[in-house]
């Protein structure tokens, strides 16, 4: 790989980032517009993750103050997709992104144990779940094109 293609790759990995966090802020709004009107209280599902994986267990309070940066980190993380998939033109890799995002966050959580598959949920949990998804994923993919058009890459 010559310098010009890793400077390329480079280039489309930090749009990746840049949408993936852009996309999970604009999920966390939805988030909070749902948790508000639905009154269901606030997740700490991402600061549980990090709990798990890293063996420690925190006070509450201070999961709440990391469910956010926790949320906003693996949301620019998973923006890495679609830079990986940036010859896959649109809207096929946004669909294709938001079936990578939900399914990876859903293992992720079930996989931890901090969540019962999918295949257990009531429609209604399925429905918001996806559809929060659904806010994450195209508002990343439209990131991402936004960006990608910005830079020229």
């Amino acid at each position: 790989m010559n310098r010009t293609n890793v400077s390329h790759a480079a280039g489309l990995a930090g749009l990746g980032l840049a949408a993936g966090l852009a996309g999970a802020l604009v999920m966390l709004l939805s988030q909070k517009a749902e948790a508000a009107i639905t009154e269901r209280g606030a997740s700490t599902t991402p600061s549980k993750a990090v709990e798990k994986v890293s063996g420690v267990d925190l006070p509450e309070r201070d999961e709440q103050a990391l469910t956010t940066p926790t949320h906003l980190a693996f949301g620019s993380a998973l923006g890495l997709g679609l830079a990986a998939m940036a010859k896959v033109p649109e809207p096929a890799r946004g669909g294709l992104f938001f079936a990578g995002a939900w399914g990876a966050g859903t293992a992720l959580i079930t996989g931890l144990g901090l969540s019962d598959p999918p295949t257990k949920w009531d429609a209604k949990t399925l429905a918001i779940d996806l559809g929060h998804h659904a806010v994450y994923a195209a508002s990343a993919a439209a990131a991402f094109f936004g960006l990608r058009r910005l830079a020229r890459l």
